[in-house]
């Protein structure tokens, strides 16, 4: 799955404020009933691609053998946060939305998602039993469960071993500039390390690992902090040692393609990368100041929407999508880690050497928030990225820029 599935859009502030306004009148319509009833349609709105999407599509595929009154439609959605927050307070959209956990907040205070609890089996008991901590209090938010979650993940180095070996890594953030460089010069033509530079996700492990941070759960904005403004100036350090203007989709070309010795991505990428017949293994990312950088662990969840015409069947699916057997089958067949802890206890699923290397990241990592005040950060850091990589605004000047349209979406959230 492309990483545009992870591209954060947020220009939706005057859209969020009208809906919060639409929400205090009352909630959005939608069927309440709790009663599981195996007949209908079922819309899931979602961003998988590529062989990400097949195994998942076989999932669902089985349910409606099994249960043949029932459809599920799957639609692709490239901008799903946009498309969500506008079609759900308009009284459309889908039933359930398979997305990530850092918009459990936002949606819910917008009203765009409804409680799970008591609809078809779901209580925390039933969460505990099935999944980690860490991805049941991603999808929980006051108290409630409004998610239920499909697998963790997290970036990490990704590597050619026909053009880099484990012995050659960078161990640490300054080893990570002089590989680049040198790489460079002894490979014309090619990269050392390459990552999607316009997006704050993908460079959250510099900020955070340099001892800053995007925001906390009170909406306090950490961007002029002296760790962002240290995380930032590393990332402006790569200029012309990779291609300007890097975002994903160039990133991840250069690595199939053989002209890029690593990439910084997440494990969504790996069967594409063996299906273009690249030798990888995985690596975790290097140290700063002596310490593990911490990219954000993501919990990829799903969600039922208040417009759901049939909540309790919706939930149906979501449980059969997200069981041991299941997450069984996604993880080998996509290397990716489940989020269902009997799943990661399969011995299957221990044996996948993805698994191992993904999740030896995840340990290193920062949750995700799942506040709402997240999502006034995505476009205030990319465009202070797009500043600094183009050379536009300095470092300062830049974050400072970022401070304040953070601070003035966030006003309007609150």
């Amino acid at each position: 799955m492309a990483w545009n599935r992870w591209a954060k859009s947020v220009g939706v502030a005057l859209l969020a404020l009208a809906t919060l306004v639409i929400a205090a009148c009352g909630e959005t319509g939608g069927n309440t009933g709790t009663t599981l009833n195996r007949s209908g349609t079922i819309t899931i709105w979602h961003n998988w691609e590529g062989s990400y999407l097949d195994a998942k599509k076989a999932i669902f595929d089985n349910y409606t053998k099994q249960y043949p009154n029932v459809t599920i439609n799957l639609v692709h959605k490239p901008n799903l946060t946009d498309a969500v927050t506008t079609a759900v307070p308009a009284g459309q959209g889908p039933d359930v939305i398979a997305w990530v956990d850092d918009v459990v907040g936002k949606f819910v205070k917008l009203d765009i998602i409804r409680s799970l609890d008591g609809l078809a089996g779901v209580d925390m008991a039933y969460m505990n039993a099935n999944f980690s901590k860490a991805a049941v209090d991603a999808d929980t938010f006051d108290g409630k469960i409004y998610g239920m979650p499909e697998t963790v993940e997290a970036i990490t180095m990704i590597y050619n071993t026909d053009l880099v070996s484990a012995g050659q890594l960078p161990k640490t953030t300054d080893d990570m500039l002089s590989f680049s460089q040198q790489f460079q010069s002894q490979h014309p033509g090619k990269y050392g390390v390459v990552w999607n530079t316009k997006d704050a996700y993908f460079n959250a492990p510099w900020v955070y690992g340099f001892g800053g941070y995007y925001v906390k759960p009170d909406g306090t904005v950490g961007l002029t902090s002296d760790g962002t403004k240290a995380g930032f100036n590393f990332i402006s350090g790569f200029r012309g040692k990779i291609p300007a203007a890097v975002d994903y989709g160039v990133a991840d070309t250069l690595f199939k393609e053989g002209k890029a010795a690593i990439i910084i991505n997440g494990p969504w990428s790996v069967a594409d990368y063996g299906k273009a017949n690249i030798k990888y293994a995985l690596a975790t990312l290097p140290t700063a100041n002596g310490k593990p950088v911490s990219p954000f662990v993501g919990v990829k969840t799903l969600m039922v929407s208040t417009n759901a015409s049939n909540p309790a069947l919706a939930v149906d699916v979501i449980k059969w999508f997200d069981n041991k057997d299941n997450e069984i089958a996604q993880s080998v067949a996509n290397k990716e880690i489940p989020a269902n802890k009997l799943a990661l206890a399969d011995p299957s699923v221990q044996a996948i050497e993805q698994v191992k290397g993904f999740g030896a990241q995840v340990s290193n990592g920062v949750p995700l928030p799942n506040t709402p005040y997240m999502s006034a950060l995505w476009d205030p850091v990319a465009k202070a990225l797009e500043a600094v990589w183009t050379g536009k605004q300095t470092v300062d000047a830049a974050l400072a820029d970022a401070q304040k349209a953070a601070l003035a979406n966030i006003s309007q959230l609150k």
